[in-house]
């Protein structure tokens, strides 16, 4: 069971707002010489076949080095408009909480103008473990985080990704798409 209007929901960015893996993969391949698909990334530490570092850590390298390409270049995910419309009209409180490195929040910022996504508030300092914000609901991609949410008595839905464990954050609710994020919030 989700709470009610007007809980307020926290919604992460990348894998729930928009899907970085393209722009991830586009970059593995140029720079490194690497083709994978975004559904082959199944783990933040996946390895770069012939190369000393994870995908994990390219992704911290390219929000720091490359940001506007990187973040401002993603694309939402696909019913993400509709579903935030459909939230706020039922009344709940849009709160986006992201681990994006906080000197890109203009960016992410503008990227949700740019494709007329509503929200209430953007939180600026999200603490590593997101169950410490307020709110009564996470929305992520990241089990550790949802996880995180559940032991501080928050509801928590996984929206499932490749790299997604719904085993490590047992009691979250598990959607694949904002079609199932809306019909579980009954709007």
């Amino acid at each position: 069971m989700v709470p009610e209007p007007p809980a307020t929901l926290l919604l992460d960015f990348d894998g729930v707002l928009c899907w970085q893996l393209p722009r991830t993969c586009e970059h593995l391949h140029r720079e490194y010489g690497v083709s994978v698909a975004p559904d082959d990334i199944d783990e933040w530490s996946w390895p770069l076949p012939g190369h000393d570092v994870h995908v994990g850590e390219v992704i911290v390298e390219l929000m720091h080095e490359r940001p506007r390409w990187f973040l401002g270049g993603a694309e939402p995910l696909p019913g993400v408009r509709e579903g935030l419309e459909a939230l706020e009209a039922a009344g709940y409180e849009l709160h986006i909480a992201t681990h994006r490195h906080p000197d890109t929040h203009d960016i992410s910022r503008a990227w949700l103008e740019r494709h007329d996504l509503p929200y209430d508030h953007f939180v600026d300092d999200v603490p590593q473990n997101k169950g410490e914000v307020p709110g009564d609901v996470l929305v992520d991609d990241y089990h550790g985080n949802v996880a995180n949410a559940l032991a501080t008595g928050k509801t928590g839905v996984l929206f499932r990704q490749p790299y997604s464990e719904p085993a490590a954050c047992e009691g979250a609710h598990v959607v694949d798409s904002w079609r199932d994020l809306r019909r579980l919030f009954d709007v």
